[in-house]
């Protein structure tokens, strides 16, 4: 929300200032673009990470926060080995009962560098994310380039 506050700030002290509108529309598109190619990057970065992780069996323990205090959303803890481990992403909030089930035993990737497990949501979440935004990246370049 700050965000979005200092960003409508500067649009309207470029107007006071007499900068042209078309400036203005360039530097609000360009701002767009940068957040599409970050978050192309995010999910190559994941997919990179699945790539190299390896196929283990885990069952599903809990949903809860992980321990470090930088995260704020709650993910999907699963244990392999008898060592727990949490979910790369964080857990969906709505038909977590449907999702992740106690009984159940799961074929996830395990990445042993990040301490971190890709389930079959998160598996889907990267690939998915990767084709979504990677054509995101494209089709705004390509609309970009009508504007210039």
């Amino acid at each position: 929300m700050e965000i979005i506050l200092a960003l409508a700030v500067i649009v309207v002290l470029c107007l006071i200032f007499n900068i042209s509108t078309e400036y203005i529309v360039l530097g609000i598109l360009a701002l767009i673009e940068l957040t599409i190619i970050s978050m192309a990057i995010l999910f190559l970065y994941s997919c990179i990470r699945l790539a190299f992780s390896k196929k283990k069996k885990a069952q599903f323990t809990r949903i809860d926060f992980p321990p470090s205090s930088k995260n704020r959303f709650k993910v999907a803890f699963y244990n392999i080995d008898g060592v727990e481990y949490p979910c790369f992403f964080p857990s969906e909030m709505i038909l977590n009962d449907k999702m992740y089930r106690t009984d159940r035993t799961y074929t996830v990737m395990f990445s042993k560098s990040m301490k971190r497990v890709f389930d079959i949501w998160t598996i889907l979440t990267c690939i998915l994310g990767f084709i979504c935004s990677t054509l995101a990246v494209f089709a705004s370049f390509w609309m970009f380039s009508f504007v210039m």
